[in-house]
Parts: structure tokens; sequence; C-alpha cells
């Protein structure tokens, strides 16, 4: 029996997933939390095998609830599940420990098919996340060796001219590859948010 616990300051949408969980053989809701707090209390007090957790609740959000109990439990799974369809969204919640990341609207198919990966180990991604998850690695994958290398030194902080230098070869040399990277990728133009970027998609850092 799977002991499940539900967080969202919604009790509407606890209700709606209380719903379609009952239709799930071999699983039981020990509890609901309607804020951070009280989720962290409830999740060592009923010790579930597997918690839906929003990330946008008062007092904590469901990342920060995450981030604390992977700090001691590691054999917890958690399901964000949230209307937060955004790359920075999915990145930051499998950073803090997430095993799956699901939409509100998700339905009873796609919920067994979650806890089926999950029991095997796996992670799992929304179906309708996984264009935006997959755009960032298709765009790496059609990048050629001298592309790559000038993200890499892009990255690194390099100026067109020090690239230049490092590579043999004149600055419109660089500048025209460094347009194509940035097009492929749907890149930032400033350094920092270009930081940014490859800080959340785990690029060459």
């Amino acid at each position: 029996m799977v002991k499940i616990l539900l967080v969202d300051d919604h009790s509407i949408l606890r209700k709606g997933l209380r719903f379609l969980i009952s239709q799930i053989p071999d699983t039981i809701i020990v509890a609901e939390a309607e804020d951070g707090d009280d989720a962290l209390q409830k999740i060592k007090q009923y010790k579930p095998d597997l918690v839906f957790i929003d990330i946008t609740m008062p007092r904590m959000s469901g990342l920060e609830v995450i981030s604390n109990i992977r700090k001691e439990d590691k054999d917890t799974d958690f399901v964000v599940l949230t209307m937060h369809n955004s790359i920075e969204y999915y990145q930051e919640a499998m950073d803090v420990g997430a095993n799956a990341y699901l939409s509100k609207n998700v339905t009873v198919d796609e919920l067994l098919i979650c806890m089926d990966a999950l029991n095997k180990g796996e992670v799992y991604t929304a179906e309708s996340m996984r264009g935006i998850v997959d755009q960032v690695t298709k765009g790496l994958h059609s990048l050629t060796a001298r592309e790559m290398e000038i993200l890499r030194l892009l990255i690194d902080g390099k100026t067109n001219r020090e690239i230049a230098e490092i590579l043999f070869c004149s600055e419109k040399n660089v500048e025209k590859i460094k347009t194509n990277v940035r097009k492929k990728l749907d890149l930032p133009s400033s350094y920092g948010a270009l930081l940014s970027w490859a800080l959340r998609n785990k690029v060459f850092l």
C-alpha cells in the first residue's frame, strides 16, 4: 500500500486529486497539508511514501519543503504538481530533489504512468513539459564542435577578441558563429542572462 500525502493551499485542488488517486489501486492518502510548514510536520509525522506538492504556497514553498526534507530523507518520492510550465521551475524542482513534475491538469492515466516510473526508480516529467525540457537538449545537440567551443568560452566570460585569439580566427568570424549559437539555443544577449541560463541548464558548469 502506497502512503500518500497531498500538499496544496487550495482545498478544491486537494479534493480533485484525492478523487483521482481514489481510482488507483493499492494507495491510501494518509494526510493533507495546506502550507509548507504544515507539510514539513506531516511528512515527519506520517512518513509517506509519496508526496504530491505544489510550488507556490504560504509560509514555505513546495521546493523549500523538498530541500529541507532531502537533508535527512532520500527515500520519500516527491511529485511537484503545479501550473508553472517553465524550464526554470522544472530545473529548480529537479535540483532540490523532486522525482516527478506534473501539471495540475494531470489525468488518472498519467498519474498511473508517473507512479509506475517512480516505482522503478525513474524520474518522470509531464508530457506537457517535455517539449520545453527537450528544447535545450536538442539545441545543444544541433551545435557544431566549433559552436560548442565558442559557447563554452562565452560562458567563461571571454570577449570576442579573446575568443578570436584562442581559436586563431577573426573577430568577425567569432561574431558570426556566436549569432548562430544564440539563434539555435534562443540565448539571451547579456552575459548575466547567459550565465543564469548556463546555471539553470548545467551547461559547462
